[in-house]
């Protein structure tokens, strides 16, 4: 019944993905649009974009969706995947429910993660994150169980598919089997036997590997926080908000954010329901019998003891343990899901439901958690619809150009070679930025050059068969700068829902920002929008396609 419902809840609030192509999940363009070679090998041969996506993507994630586009394609299996996650998730906290108390604490448990926006939102797409909740949820299920060979098995797919989440209940299960050594526990059920730490091992070995790989393909290192500091790329403008690191209070608080209705009923609503919710789940927790839940929820506090020590550690090293908050996030999210299930059941103080009553509680509990969850994780890309389908008539092997902001969905949809995109832009990756920042600031000088020479010269230089250029970048209001709504016509107005569209700052992150600003100050003429020695193909009223294959070989 767990099962079925929860499909339900999923299939309803992911309909719109499942019906059109076109919506997917913002990160499929960056982790997932390259597995498509594996059905048309032609496709992206030699791109340097898909050379660093392939090289970050877990072999766990890799391995799965190759198996699976023998028979699907990977968008297409990126929209399914995280309904079976969204399930099985369920499934598992149905189960630690059980375990911690009984059936009741297992459908309440599941209750509130169907009306959680977070877990949804990071299973979306079926990505490496996609599988963080529930192999951690799979690892506290097994610890709860004692099954050791549970725990094992979630360890090492942890390993293949989400390495820092490894990291987080490898050190949980060693932290216990050390106090138990020390005589302060009892021992956990994994790791007791030799077995059980050649597998810990074995896990240890294909984390470091994947790092390794990374590296000796010329992308890594990972930059450290001295080279972060300073550089507008890592700051609230940039690329990813590394610095200031936020404190360990705001990771605890900032999950309630999505937990209650702000979004969905403004803040005076959500706020009002946050209390009464705050009232219910405290006066259910103060009436629980607290010794005996102690030694129940010791597995619990393994984990957030190591996720813990490992936030720290990564605040100390940062980025040399991954992102901060990714050893906090899936273990909170985990945690509040069961201290909202249990103070709401223990304050409700009913013994036995009457089953026709428990019937319209879960679905009740279905249906609003399926309106809550439309649309959550999903973007609509249906915008550039026309262009996808002008760029797949170009030759298989050819390089696009145009504003990174646009050009990210031109792999995914129109299977063509982009020279340069928003979702692969990442400055962290020292190898990798050392090679693409010098090719952004090139674009950006030819796309936004007043002399057609520039533009010339840019194709010839990098072998660009095709440029897209959208008129909407050239406004003052875009070049202006601040938070636009995909297809940028539009800025996105503070507290304003964005629904569907992607939200991103404009004219691009910083630095580059300053450079278009720099590039484009005191002037209205633009070779591309301008110049009549392009040969241009209108899309649509705002795009053109430039053919600049003719360009490619200088005229003798």
């Amino acid at each position: 019944m767990v099962a079925l419902i929860s499909g339900a809840v999923f299939v309803l609030a992911h309909f719109q993905a499942l019906a059109n192509p076109l919506v997917i999940n913002d990160d499929v363009r960056q982790q997932i649009y390259w597995m498509q070679q594996w059905q048309d090998p032609a496709l992206f041969r030699g791109d340097f974009l898909t050379g660093y996506a392939r090289a970050y993507v877990p072999w766990g994630v890799k391995g799965l969706y190759w198996v699976a586009s023998w028979w699907v394609s990977p968008l297409a299996f990126s929209k399914f995947l995280p309904g079976f996650l969204f399930v099985f998730l369920g499934i598992c906290l149905f189960r630690i429910g059980t375990r911690l108390a009984d059936r009741r604490l297992g459908w309440m448990m599941v209750a509130v993660f169907w009306l959680m926006p977070f877990f949804l939102d990071n299973l979306s797409g079926g990505l490496s994150r996609s599988f963080a909740a529930p192999l951690l949820a799979l690892f506290w299920l097994g610890w709860q169980s004692r099954r050791p060979w549970v725990m094992g098995g979630a360890l090492l797919l942890q390993a293949l598919f989400i390495p820092y989440i490894f990291m987080v209940a490898a050190l949980a299960a060693l932290l216990a089997w050390l106090l138990a050594r020390l005589g302060r526990d009892r021992p956990p059920p994994f790791p007791a036997q030799a077995a059980h730490f050649l597998l810990l091992g074995l896990g240890a070995v294909l984390v470091g590997a994947m790092n390794l790989q990374f590296s000796a393909g010329g992308y890594g290192p990972l930059v450290s926080a001295q080279e972060m500091v300073n550089h507008p790329e890592f700051y609230a403008h940039g690329r990813y908000q590394f610095l200031p690191e936020p404190s360990l209070l705001w990771e605890l608080i900032r999950p309630w954010e999505f937990i209650l209705p702000f979004r969905e009923w403004g803040p005076v609503a959500g706020g009002l329901a946050g209390a009464g919710l705050l009232a219910l789940g405290v006066a259910g927790l103060r009436r629980l019998d607290w010794p005996t839940w102690r030694q129940t929820l010791k597995p619990a506090g393994y984990l957030g003891l190591a996720s813990l020590a490992l936030y720290f550690l990564a605040r100390l090293f940062l980025l040399k343990l991954f992102v901060p908050d990714r050893y906090l996030l899936y273990t909170v999210n985990l945690f509040y899901t069961l201290v909202l299930a249990l103070g709401v059941q223990t304050a409700l103080r009913v013994s036995l439901w009457p089953r026709y009553l428990a019937i319209l509680a879960l679905v009740a509990a279905a249906s609003l958690g399926a309106w809550r969850l439309e649309g959550v994780g999903l973007k609509d890309y249906s915008a550039y619809r026309a262009v996808y389908a002008a760029l797949a008539e170009t030759d298989q092997d050819a390089l696009i150009a145009g504003h990174p902001n646009l050009m990210d969905t031109i792999p995914t949809f129109a299977q063509r070679r982009a020279f340069a995109t928003y979702e692969l832009a990442h400055p962290w990756s020292r190898g990798y930025w050392a090679k693409l920042q010098p090719r952004l600031a090139d674009l950006f000088r030819a796309y936004y050059a007043a002399d057609p020479q520039e533009v010339v010269a840019f194709c010839r230089k990098y072998g660009i068969a095709w440029l897209i250029v959208d008129d909407r970048h050239f406004t003052p209001a875009f070049l202006k700068g601040g938070f636009w709504l995909f297809p940028y016509d539009r800025p996105h107005l503070q507290g304003a829902s964005p629904g569907l569209a992607e939200r991103i700052y404009c004219p691009f992150f910083a630095p580059f920002d300053e450079q278009i600003q720099h590039l484009t100050a005191g002037r209205a003429y633009f070779a591309l929008l301008s110049d009549p020695s392009f040969r241009s193909r209108a899309v649509d009223q705002h795009v053109r396609l430039i053919d600049m294959r003719p360009w490619l070989t200088p005229k003798p």
